[in-house]
């Protein structure tokens, strides 16, 4: 129950990420740059305090799927703004989101784990949600380069899932730091060859904002997902993963008094319910009467 609340915690806490980010003159992709710079300096900070140790043979063991799953998190990231940019953000949000699917289809072959049919119910269920909660006003061309980055940073984002399913023995602290860094020197040149630089804030809101956001939703929710992703089954992480764009909405309609209409609220209904239905393991009936679990 822990991980579930911590992933969960996780999710609510990115969905306030809007908020924060429009206190700050900067783009999507100059604000995770600084997130990854000043998030993973804190963990740094956190891990030499603690002293929080993972064996060295265990680090030696995994360093390929530590590779991996940082590459992943940078790569999905710089795909996602190509895709902002090339398309509808509903659109791209969309597309984004199909990475839980993804997940789901190949739980089985990756991960060994069969799901239900309560999974694939509940997908089903959140995903008619999402597409009321975004919206299908795309508006705009939608084109095939727009489609295929947008599938992109989706297929990065569900294998950044599955091989954090594989990796074992690392402590939380120091594999949100590893997959932090690592995301952050792919960042890097790619915000500096797209963007030029990153402003930095020169008044106390912006500065709270950027701290806060670095800290807070970087460190500390990055540590709380990473490391309760690797013990939770990979249904929950596929579905529970959709309480951020719905947490999202209701943030950006409390707090930047942005207008959240019924039809969307009625989808974001449905994508909790979707998400909560598809952890459900269905009851069957032994032989002898007694009621056993599948």
């Amino acid at each position: 129950m822990k991980d579930y609340i911590l992933f969960i915690a996780a999710m609510l806490i990115f969905g306030s990420n809007g908020v924060f980010a429009s206190m700050l003159d900067m783009s999507g992709a100059q604000l995770v740059l600084m997130r990854t710079l000043i998030g993973g300096a804190v963990l740094l900070l956190i891990i030499l305090i603690s002293r929080s140790r993972t064996p060295r043979q265990v680090l030696l063991r995994e360093k390929w799927r530590l590779l991996l799953s940082g590459v992943c998190l940078g790569v999905n990231w710089v795909l996602l703004f190509e895709a902002y940019d090339l398309m509808n953000v509903s659109l791209a949000t969309l597309t984004y989101y199909t990475a839980p699917v993804m997940v789901l289809v190949l739980a089985p072959f990756v991960l060994r784990e069969r799901q239900n049919a309560m999974a694939y119910v509940g997908m089903a269920v959140v995903a008619l949600g999402m597409l009321l909660a975004v919206g299908t006003d795309f508006g705009g061309e939608v084109t095939a380069s727009g489609l295929v980055v947008g599938l992109g940073s989706a297929v990065f984002y569900a294998a950044l899932m599955l091989v954090n399913r594989k990796i074992e023995g690392v402590s939380g602290l120091n594999l949100t730091f590893i997959e932090i860094i690592i995301a952050a020197v792919i960042l890097l040149p790619y915000v500096f060859l797209t963007e030029g630089g990153v402003p930095l804030p020169r008044d106390a809101r912006g500065i709270f904002a950027l701290l806060f956001l670095c800290t807070v939703n970087t460190g500390l929710a990055c540590w709380m997902y990473f490391s309760s992703m690797n013990r939770l089954p990979a249904k929950a992480v596929a579905l529970l993963g959709y309480f951020e764009p719905v947490s999202a909405l209701v943030f950006s309609a409390v707090f930047l008094d942005e207008r959240l209409t019924a039809v969307q609220l009625a989808g974001s209904v449905l994508v909790l319910t979707g998400a909560l239905a598809g952890q459900a393991r269905p009851r069957r009936f032994t032989k002898g009467g007694r009621e056993g679990i599948m």
